[in-house]
């Protein structure tokens, strides 16, 4: 069943992501995932839609209409718990200060666009269609809010290029960020079905 994210189901969708995509944001841990998931509800313009079988999330997508200043909402709805969460990181893990700073000169944090922000479907559930019903049901949800076309970025290292290319998305760039290729690509919604 594909349904939006409950604040009940906060807990599995961190696990999920920092099992399945790898990047700061899993670097930073369960407990922080759980607070930027949990403070994403909060946010209109946000939402992440689950494939949610017998209570357990098979695999998760998170969009934005609009990822300029994004983590920055994300972080004010609760400001001194962020706080705290960062400092106990950064000292335990201090290179990853560096690397959270770097990660504000994302170029996609500079556009007032939208943008499928993550997708991650469990790897035992991968290659049976969960994720194009991801796919299918965040387009659903941009045509209701009137966007005709979102971006997703993806390190090209990641099997999920080839995911992209084949629903239709189109390479619009690539550019180095953190020491790794990323594409971005486009979709252009019009009236396709995935």
């Amino acid at each position: 069943m594909l349904i939006k994210l409950q604040d009940s189901d906060v807990p599995q969708v961190a696990r999920l992501h920092c099992q399945e995509l790898n990047g700061l944001l899993s670097e930073l841990g369960i407990e922080f995932l759980e607070k930027f998931y949990r403070c994403s509800l909060m946010i209109p313009e946000m939402w992440t839609i689950v494939e949610k079988r017998n209570d357990h999330i098979l695999g998760f997508t998170s969009c934005v209409t609009n990822i300029n200043g994004l983590n920055k909402k994300i972080i004010f709805k609760d400001l001194w718990g962020f706080i705290i969460l960062f400092l106990k990181i950064f000292i335990t893990q201090p290179k990853l200060l560096v690397k959270t700073v770097k990660t504000f000169t994302y170029p996609g944090f500079s556009h007032d666009s939208p943008e499928l922000l993550t997708m991650a479907v469990e790897k035992k559930h991968q290659g049976k269609g969960i994720g194009r019903n991801l796919f299918g049901k965040c387009l659903e949800e941009f045509r209701k809010r009137g966007i005709k076309s979102f971006r997703i970025s993806a390190y090209d290292r990641l099997p999920a290029n080839g995911f992209y290319k084949h629903i239709g998305c189109g390479l619009e760039n690539s550019f180095n960020f953190l020491g790794e290729k990323m594409n971005y690509y486009l979709y252009k919604i019009e009236d396709k079905n995935v």
